[in-house]
């Protein structure tokens, strides 16, 4: 019973894990996102943990990196240094699969086959070869890789419903949801068809940017075998070698994360694994991209409701960064939002500080959102996952490109050039002015209310007809006054109407109990 013994062994190995987790976790939280060195040796003892089970842990401890709302910030930040790279399966076990998926032996398809590999990583490896008289490089998925998979996903499974009552309720469903994200991207990774059809789509979506993207031979690619064309490069975080060149990095760096940045906001598919491996540089400067087994997918409404986010960050508005976060679905349905409120000003207060403007400006970002938020009721939206470790991913690389480099002045440039600031700001006046249209509605409504609650007025009283058109303004002046501060949260002037309107509404409250008692 192999799926069962595979059970115990996860249940022996992240047992320890786990009950430390759900110490530290407690811990963290009481007190409020203090750093402990030993929170980084316990986190860095899990990553070990992760990497010895194999290809889909690696995957799920890089999900983990990203997920504030699953691991504490001394957790995030050992997790974030999870690679993809393990040592590659003897050509002996890799022959057979070959050979299976294209129906012939090698030595009959290629006219020459390199049995080292080029690279290797938790899910593939790449061969060099020739085909046709061309040159190209032959991805084969390693095997057993996708049962073991299914079996690992299983166990995982079947543990966290026996056992999950030790964690936090809210780290249970965030870290279900995080392997639900594991499981439906080491499957698309797995399907070398899909891949090659990221690749064609995000050829068209960038042709116009002057970027190369290896042609797949699609006689001879299968499901678990793509044969592509072999486009060697400089890697592009060489900088020794892109300097012989006569590459100028500093604009290398901004066409990069102009690249992959424009991809999110305006493509229909983004490549989502920028690390080093994935990009080359040809010698008159052109990018190469590789690999897209990892592709994400935001519509429209998603990615205006990011773009809504990055504005109401960069303004420091804690109220229009929580509607950004509830329209992205981070939000959990029936959460405190005063507490939530609260949780978003400290992550803003954090961002500006200091150690945002002079580090990785994207990273330290999350690390203060996960410092802020951690413990309250948010959750990251399997959507974002992948966008969000891309842009972390891609940061780390245009910063050893040039270590100058800033990310967010590049981003502000493509929100211009793309036109999306003044689209998401035509949409937050548009949403602003239907909620000041409710607001008006019910400050006409409010006085008939008001007096059809308190009962009729006793018609002997002489002057109600002058009191009642007084009365009747104040509460709509209340509650205009209201509308005002629901409309411009957080300013000093929204504060004053809402004093005013409180004050005026309550006057018209008072006019029409004393009519009812008289």
């Amino acid at each position: 019973m192999p799926g069962l013994l595979r059970t115990l062994e996860l249940a022996v190995k992240l047992a320890p894990v786990v009950v430390q987790f759900s110490r530290d976790d407690a811990r963290y939280r009481r007190e409020r996102g203090r750093d402990d060195e030993r929170y980084r040796r316990h986190a860095a003892r899990a990553v070990d943990t992760f990497i010895s089970l194999g290809p889909l842990f690696v995957k799920l401890g890089q999900v983990l990196s990203v997920r504030p709302d699953v691991l504490p910030d001394p957790y995030m930040t050992e997790f974030s240094r999870l690679q993809d790279e393990v040592p590659p399966e003897g050509f002996d076990r890799v022959r057979p699969l070959i050979e299976s998926e294209l129906g012939r032996r090698i030595e009959d398809v290629f006219d020459r086959f390199d049995v080292e590999p080029i690279s290797g990583a938790s899910l593939s490896q790449v061969y060099r070869a020739s085909y046709g008289g061309r040159e190209v490089v032959v991805k084969v998925q390693r095997p057993n890789v996708e049962e073991r998979a299914r079996e690992d996903i299983a166990a995982l499974r079947s543990l966290l419903r026996r056992f999950g009552w030790i964690l936090d309720p809210s780290i249970r469903f965030s870290l279900s949801s995080a392997l639900d994200q594991v499981e439906a991207t080491i499957y698309e990774e797995l399907d070398f068809v899909k891949e090659a059809a990221n690749m064609e789509s995000i050829r068209r979506s960038i042709s116009s940017k002057g970027v190369l993207i290896p042609e797949v031979i699609h006689e001879v690619s299968t499901r678990r075998v793509l044969v592509m064309e072999y486009m060697p490069g400089i890697k592009v975080t060489d900088v020794d070698a892109l300097d012989a060149a006569g590459i100028d990095r500093r604009r290398l760096a901004r066409r990069l994360a102009r690249l992959f940045t424009s991809m999110v906001l305006s493509g229909d598919v983004f490549h989502a694994d920028p690390h080093p491996g994935n990009i080359s540089v040809t010698a008159d400067g052109r990018i190469i991209l590789y690999d897209f087994g990892m592709a994400g997918r935001l519509d429209r409404r998603t990615r205006t409701s990011i773009v809504r986010l990055y504005r109401a960050i960069v303004e420091g508005d804690p109220e229009w960064t929580l509607e950004a976060l509830s329209d992205l679905g981070a939000v959990q349905p029936g959460a405190d939002r005063r507490a939530l409120r609260r949780a978003v000003e400290l992550m803003l207060e954090e961002s500006r500080g200091e150690g945002i403007s002079t580090q990785s400006e994207v990273e330290e970002l999350l690390r203060a959102a996960g410092r802020a938020i951690h413990g309250f009721p948010f959750r990251l939206p399997r959507n974002l996952v992948l966008y969000v470790r891309m842009m972390i991913v891609l940061e780390g690389v245009c910063k050893r490109i040039d270590p100058e480099f800033k990310f967010l002045p590049v981003l502000s440039s493509v929100l211009r050039d793309e036109g999306l600031e003044s689209e998401v700001y035509r949409e937050e006046i548009m949403r602003r002015v239907r909620k000041l249209a409710r607001s008006v509605d019910d400050a006409l409504e409010l006085p008939t209310l008001i007096r059809e609650y308190l009962n009729e007025v006793d018609p002997r009283e002489g002057g109600g007809v002058a009191g009642d058109a007084l009365a009747g303004l104040l509460a709509g002046l209340g509650v205009a006054g209201i509308a005002v501060w629901a409309i411009t949260p957080g300013t000093a002037g929204s504060y004053a109407a809402l004093a005013a309107g409180a004050a005026a509404l309550g006057s018209s409250i008072t006019y029409y109990a004393v009519r009812r008692r008289g």
